[in-house]
């Protein structure tokens, strides 16, 4: 395992009145820096300007110049300046170095860092043992939720996200949703919706959302006593004997049977 040493490091710390940080040649040989933008910055590399999103990260490797700055006015970032007994280290955990990558994570990130931060402060008790296991886990992190930066693939995690945050949404409450609905939330016509959808989690939407109307309606079956024709309204079914035609497609047994097995 790879030693680590902190130079420095912080957590949500902000930058106001335009920051800009431009360091030619980095803080040195060895030194590593790495950076979590909590807010869009502006990162230049190679002498070209990049506006990044919310939670962008980089890792610039020893003598690479450092140079980026806010966007609209304030800066907020986590950073670590470390040196490290590996040259290797960064390519073992397949990340990129001086380039722009994203985390699936990012409040994981800033959540690691902060307690990074908290066991290098707290003078009393010896955690440089603890602190290694933290750093560990922090780069483990970033390597097992690194997004590729390259435009398709950072569009389709984006994508995914949204989708993601939408099954949630319908999950929780399947009866205001229809599957022109969710194309639309989402911001897709139908018919590109029903693709992506396939493509993202191997079913239509419209086979998702008679599914998540069923697990829905065998929750308030085992959990309430509410009617069948209550229940199929609360899945968003106008049709008692639709609700039930599928219920019973899907779970092989009428609602009231369903019930019925969870009564002792």
């Amino acid at each position: 395992m790879a030693n680590i040493t902190v130079l420095n490091v912080s957590h949500h710390k902000q930058e106001i009145d335009f920051y800009h940080a431009n360091n030619p040649t980095g803080f040195g040989p060895e030194i590593y820096l790495f950076i979590h933008f909590i807010l869009p910055a502006v990162v230049v590399i190679d002498g070209v300007e990049h506006i990044t999103d919310e939670g962008a990260c980089i890792i610039y490797s020893p003598g690479q110049k450092q140079e980026y700055r806010h966007h609209d006015g304030t800066f907020m970032n986590d950073f670590l300046i470390f040196n490290v007994d590996d040259p290797c280290f960064i390519a073992r955990y397949g990340l990129p170095e001086n380039e722009i990558f994203y985390v699936a994570n990012p409040c994981e990130i800033t959540r690691q860092l902060e307690i990074i931060t908290y066991t290098l402060v707290d003078k009393i008790v010896d955690r440089s043992s603890e602190t290694q296991g933290h750093l560990q886990n922090l780069f483990d992190n970033l390597a097992n939720s690194y997004v590729e930066n390259k435009p398709r693939l950072k569009r389709m995690f984006e994508i995914r996200q949204r989708f993601m945050a939408l099954r949630e949404d319908v999950r929780a409450n399947p009866r205001e949703w229809t599957v022109s609905q969710m194309a639309k939330q989402v911001w897709f016509t139908r018919s590109r919706f029903t693709v992506l959808y396939n493509q993202l989690f191997k079913t239509s939407p419209n086979a998702d959302l008679m599914n998540i109307r069923v697990q829905y309606a065998k929750n308030l079956l085992k959990t309430t006593d509410l009617s069948v024709a209550d229940i199929s309204a609360a899945c968003g079914y106008s049709s008692v004997e639709h609700f039930i035609r599928i219920f019973n497609k899907l779970a092989k047994r009428t609602p009231l049977q369903y019930r019925k097995s969870f009564q002792h």
